[in-house]
């Protein structure tokens, strides 16, 4: 009897795709828990994942106007970011790691959606070439740390067009890693999740939160200058990361929209 109520361990991006599907399917917003490494636990609402009236919307709106031409969106979710984009007349390409969130964004009109881990991306071979590569609701975490993200950079170099450019949403990270407040290196924001929704439990998994001025020397390292384009009292912000010529060290960040 107790296997009844023992936690199915699925994929780390299973249960949040799950409680979407759900969501999608029911009309009633659902709720994900979250819990970290050390013991801090918070909730993740279904609700921001389809609509752009949400506490980020001054960051979605101006990330949506930005993105031009052919657009790869990057941890798609329910497809709000991907519809969107489509709306505006732009060719949309829409990925996910989970299969269920790929088939959800099929499902609700995205035109191109796939699943694909975007850690693997790393050649235009995979998905093609774009002008702009969207990580819109903080996906660019999925890096995991400082490190693995200047990599990530670098390989996306190749999938961009002339002039293209990411698009990245971020913040620092508000409760102290291990208790340690007196922590501000950029890999504080270094941490472990995993995923409860019902009776599904997701593998645990790295992600990132990283302060405007990280993000700024770790794209700099990685050949990007970065732009600041907007910033929210929470604490969230929007940059646009653009490609030096050859590849050079860039110059570091612009200021932006407060």
């Amino acid at each position: 009897m107790l296997a009844n109520y023992w936690p199915q361990r699925v994929a780390a991006a299973e249960p949040l795709a799950a409680a979407l599907l759900d969501h999608h399917r029911t009309g009633r917003p659902r709720r994900v828990r979250a819990l970290r490494a050390d013991g801090v636990s918070f909730a993740i609402e279904t609700e921001e994942y389809f609509t752009l009236a949400g506490r980020l919307a001054e960051l979605d709106e101006i990330a949506v106007e930005r993105c031009r031409g052919r657009v790869l969106d990057v941890g798609a979710g329910a497809g709000r970011h991907a519809l969107a984009l489509q709306e505006r007349g732009l060719e949309v390409v829409a990925i996910d790691v989970s299969p269920v969130c790929s088939a959800l964004c099929a499902e609700r009109g995205v035109r191109q959606a796939r699943t694909f881990d975007v850690m693997s991306l790393d050649s235009p071979a995979a998905l093609g070439r774009f002008d702009s590569i969207f990580f819109g609701m903080q996906t660019i975490g999925v890096a995991g740390g400082v490190k693995p993200l200047e990599q990530l950079l670098r390989r996306l170099r190749s999938c961009l067009e002339p002039e293209g450019e990411l698009i990245v949403d971020s913040s620092v990270l508000r409760e102290p890693w291990e208790g340690d407040v007196e922590d501000t290196t950029s890999t504080r924001g270094e941490i472990v999740l995993s995923t409860r929704y019902h009776g599904l439990r997701g593998d645990s998994f790295p992600w990132l939160y990283l302060a405007e001025d990280d993000l700024a020397e770790t794209a700099k390292r990685a050949g990007y200058a970065t732009e600041g384009l907007a910033r929210v009292d929470g604490g969230e912000y929007l940059a646009a990361l653009r490609p030096n010529e050859e590849g050079e060290p860039g110059t570091g960040s612009s200021s932006g929209s407060e």
